[in-house]
């Protein structure tokens, strides 16, 4: 009796399992069967390799890497500045003339101050090469001005002054220079002076001449004549000049607007950015080492799965 009751049972399980599972299919729902074995989520395991310990080590890392760069800024030799500022009067555009000309006057005038002409005679007072006192003087165009400033970088504060005093003394010399039309304009104006000068004194000796009867009048008109045409040449070789000066082309005055002066602090190294820099090297050390075990631990999880 009791097999044939359990013999009914099996089978009524056995019916009421393919009810189930038949709804289930009509429903669009997976049938549930019942799990021995509960697998873990993909990932699981990985969540394991960024440990404390780990975490200290990283963060040990870039301390570490900040010191060191402090260090080293406080260890290494200094290097000092001194600045200054030059107000140059670049000449303004004329009507429908080139709106850029001022721009490429300032910029010429930069490529001047760092020339042979003005840091030649400066580095062999000095006994060192024009390309070492290259590097160590620095020119730029403060934003929407024609100021010109100026720095010079030395072992010392009093030698970076020193020598941007000598640069500075230097470039105003060659940048007062007139130009070479100027200087023509100006020998030529000369020139036509002495000209000048030589007819209003031999006029007055021809008309004596004439009235003696030793000179004739003709040649008192001639030289009435080239009197006047020298007097009209000086008046026109004047005008040029004067043109000139006015539109700059004479070279535009330049002339020091703030004295130099010592940088308080050095210009390099600079402690906070040397810290900065440091901090950050460590940073992608630690980096390195995080990426590093991350990829160990994908490797390790994902073989222990395979196995």
């Amino acid at each position: 009796m009791s097999g044939v009751a359990v013999g009914v049972t099996s089978r009524t399980d056995m019916v009421y399992e393919e009810k189930q599972q038949r709804a289930a299919q009509r429903d669009g729902v997976p049938p549930q069967r019942s799990v021995s074995h509960i697998h873990p989520l993909p990932g699981a395991e990985r969540r394991g390799w960024l440990t404390p310990r780990l975490i200290v080590l990283t963060l040990a890392i870039i301390l570490l890497g900040a010191a060191a760069g402090l260090a080293g800024a406080l260890v290494l030799p200094k290097t000092y500045g001194a600045r200054a500022e030059i107000l140059y009067s670049a000449s303004q555009p004329q009507q429908g003339g080139d709106p850029l000309q001022q721009d490429r006057q300032l910029s010429t005038q930069l490529v001047l101050l760092k020339s042979r002409a003005v840091l030649g005679p400066i580095a062999q007072k000095q006994g060192r090469w024009y390309e070492d006192l290259d590097k160590d003087v620095t020119a730029s165009i403060l934003e929407n001005s024609n100021v010109i400033q100026v720095e010079a970088h030395a072992s010392t504060q009093p030698a970076a002054l020193q020598m941007l005093q000598a640069v500075t003394n230097a470039y105003l010399a060659v940048a007062g220079q007139p130009s070479g039309v100027a200087r023509n304009l100006t020998t030529q104006l000369a020139e036509t002076r002495q000209n000048t000068a030589q007819l209003q004194t031999r006029i007055p000796q021809l008309v004596s001449a004439v009235l003696a009867g030793t000179a004739t009048q003709a040649s008192l008109d001639d030289a009435r004549a080239q009197l006047a045409a020298s007097l009209d040449r000086e008046k026109a070789l004047q005008a040029r000049i004067d043109e000139i000066n006015l539109t700059g082309q004479s070279g535009p005055p330049a002339q020091v607007l703030t004295p130099p002066y010592s940088l308080p602090d050095p210009v390099s190294p600079r402690p906070p950015i040397a810290t900065g820099i440091g901090a950050l090297v460590g940073a992608v050390v630690a980096g390195a080492m995080l990426t590093i075990g991350s990829r160990r631990a994908h490797t390790s999880a994902g073989s222990g799965t395979s196995s």
